[in-house]
């Protein structure tokens, strides 16, 4: 008996992961059905057919579009979310806001690269999704923003972020400074630390020579008139 119960415990195993590979299939044919017809164009007789099903398999999977997309969204969300919270909650109790916020700045980066198009999807499609799909993902949403909104206040709080930045607007430039690298980045190029590295320097003392105040700083053509070796047309 108990051999018996462990063959069928093993068979459910067997089931449940042919089960998920499965609904990964249908979920890739989906994100790319999204990605070049749209929400609105998208069929589920399209996704069935990127996925080699029938149209009639599909549905075991997803009863509607409406659900697909929200899996699609599911997996970027969650996944930026999972991989940041993570390596912040690994760091030592002696660890600065500063180091916190590159370390979260660097997880974000490769969270929203390694979703890669659901992440695209989520950015870009959001204005055609409808709204209690929208409104699903909110409360999720809104917890990760919140996470990085305390994380930016304790910085301000304990002297490491200047205080005369307003702390939400600084998540916002933030997150969406980073979200843009969906748009430029290239796996042949920089890699995910480089880039990240080099926006925490951005962000650590700004794009502006230290002590140098804007004001302070010639233009271009100023200098050129400073220099007599040039001629100015």
């Amino acid at each position: 008996m108990v051999i018996a119960a462990l063959a069928r415990n093993k068979s459910v195993k067997r089931k449940q992961s042919k089960a998920d590979i499965s609904r990964d299939k249908v979920l890739a044919a989906a994100v790319r059905v999204f990605s070049e017809k749209g929400y609105a164009g998208a069929t589920m007789r399209e996704v069935a057919r990127v996925a080699g099903l029938s149209a009639g398999s599909l549905y075991y999977y997803f009863s509607s579009k409406e659900l697909m997309m929200e899996a699609v969204i599911n997996v970027s969300i969650n996944n930026v979310s999972k991989t940041v919270l993570n390596a912040i909650a690994v760091q030592p109790p002696s660890a600065s806001y500063a180091e916190k916020i590159k370390v979260a700045i660097k997880a974000h980066l490769r969270g929203i690269l390694s979703s890669g198009a659901n992440a695209v999807i989520s950015r870009y499609l959001w204005v055609q999704i409808p709204d209690d799909v929208k409104q699903k993902h909110f409360i999720a949403q809104s917890a990760y923003e919140e996470f990085w909104l305390n994380l930016l206040a304790a910085a301000q709080n304990a002297g490491e972020i200047r205080a005369d930045l307003d702390a939400r607007l600084t998540r916002t430039i933030l997150l969406s400074a980073i979200n843009s690298a969906l748009d430029w980045y290239r796996p042949d190029g920089k890699s995910v630390d480089e880039i990240a590295d080099i926006f925490f320097k951005i962000v650590e003392g700004g794009i502006l020579t230290p002590g140098l105040a804007a004001d302070d700083i010639s233009s271009p053509q100023d200098r050129l008139r400073d220099d007599d070796s040039v001629i100015i047309k």
